[in-house]
């Protein structure tokens, strides 16, 4: 052997000599730190690195069972929330979502599906009895467990068969038992106890941002949830009447959904699930709710009377930025365009043009707040306005001095608001 090969030979040995001293540990003290964990960079600590070195006395040797333990330890352990004082972190809910899987579980089983139909007898020439149908399909919620049924009234209006499919599967036939035109709202029976159902006046408003389920059957397929967020509160829509307004959402709402129930996180009950807006290529994100105040003020009055019932003055009314000679002095308030003969307006001496600046001391900013408050008290009601009436004889003109106004409060006994016929539905 050559001197050249002998080198080698001896660089070999020592190469495996110094790899073995070096992965026996001398040359590394022992670690006393701390590793970031996998769950979100949190300190795992010594005691799940401890299990990795060997306490079994033989050199070399990892303790796989223990190695094991550890790991499925750090991997239950559940993602931090609070910091080390017991805050939550900023921006982090205290209850870390994952699903809405119990939430929607809480209130399915009160969504039903609905069909509505009218049946004629059609009996030509008296040699053959027939039946003609049209119907609509939507969806409802159960909100009582005696087998009360809340959905939308252009769903059932002016049809006279109408079967509730419950979540277990069973049909059963329903009749209304009342309804609201101003506010699309239905409340339909059926023959049935102790059902699940949800409460109405179970949850807190909504707001933007805020995640919402819409839980009904578009399309007839079945059962169906989407999720989205409020896009807008008290929005007002085209074709709505003044006594609706809606939440804006972005889960989609097909036709079949109308009826069905809209919840939060939760599984409470946030809304009705209504209408859709619908461009020339089709839903483009933006579905409508009737809020669940709104359904607390509708829907017992419906259950308990039939209809609801509306305070009335027999006025019309305008916006005062209408109206440029008053805007320029009074910011708000409604203008009385009109009064209808005989109506509690025109018997207690209300006059066009008088501006109403308040009911029952409180004011009012604008002449849907009047409406609104007007309608949200029973007939027979007496109430208080407080009215700006322009100086007798003056009128408004164009130009010259300002005007005179005079304030009064009128007493009145509010009247019933004539009921409408029709359902009003958002164009």
């Amino acid at each position: 052997m050559n001197g050249r090969a002998l080198f080698f030979l001896l660089c070999l040995v020592l190469g495996i000599g110094g790899g073995w001293w070096w992965s026996s540990g001398r040359l590394i003290p022992e670690w006393s730190g701390s590793f970031p964990s996998r769950a979100g960079g949190v300190d795992a600590g010594t005691a799940g690195l401890a299990s990795v070195a060997d306490t079994s006395g033989q050199s070399g040797a990892i303790d796989t069972q223990a190695t094991q333990d550890a790991a499925d330890a750090e991997s239950s352990r559940p993602l931090p929330q609070h910091d080390t004082d017991g805050q939550p972190y900023a921006g982090m809910p205290s209850t870390a979502v994952i699903s809405y899987h119990d939430a929607i579980m809480k209130v399915a089983p009160a969504v039903v599906s609905l069909y509505a139909g009218s049946s004629a007898e059609v009996d030509p020439d008296g040699l053959q009895a027939g039946t003609q149908t049209a119907g609509s399909q939507g969806s409802g919620v159960i909100v009582d467990s005696n087998g009360i049924v809340l959905t939308n009234l252009h769903l059932v209006a002016g049809l006279d068969k109408i079967t509730v499919v419950l979540s277990d599967g069973r049909k059963l036939p329903a009749i209304l038992i009342g309804s609201d035109p101003e506010t699309d709202l239905a409340v339909v029976r059926v023959a049935a106890a102790n059902l699940p159902f949800v409460r109405l006046d179970d949850a807190p408003p909504l707001r933007v941002g805020d995640v919402v389920l819409a839980i009904g059957n578009p399309f007839g397929v079945g059962q169906t949830v989407t999720q989205g967020i409020v896009s807008a509160t008290r929005r007002r829509v085209a074709g709505g009447s003044v006594w609706q307004h809606f939440v804006q959402i972005d889960a989609a709402i097909n036709p079949g959904n109308s009826g069905g129930a809209l919840i939060n996180p939760y599984g409470q009950l946030v809304g009705v699930n209504t209408a859709v807006y619908r461009g020339d290529t089709g839903a483009i994100g933006i579905g409508f709710s009737i809020p669940a105040d709104l359904l607390v003020q509708v829907v017992p009055q419906i259950i308990e009377y039939g209809s609801v019932a509306r305070g009335w003055l027999g006025i019309g009314v305008e916006e005062l930025n209408m109206y440029p000679k008053l805007y320029a002095q009074v910011r708000q308030g409604a203008v009385v365009a009109g009064v209808v003969t005989d109506s509690p307006a025109h018997l207690s001496g209300l006059q066009p043009l008088d501006v109403i600046i308040g009911i029952n001391r409180q004011s009012i900013d604008n002449g849907t707040q009047l409406l609104l408050a007007i309608s949200a008290e029973p007939p027979d009601t007496p109430v208080i306005l407080t009215i700006l009436r322009v100086k007798p004889q003056q009128g408004l003109p164009q130009d010259g001095p300002d005007l005179v106004l005079e304030q009064r409060e009128v007493t009145l006994s509010l009247g019933q608001r004539p009921t409408r016929t029709t359902p009003v539905q958002p164009r």
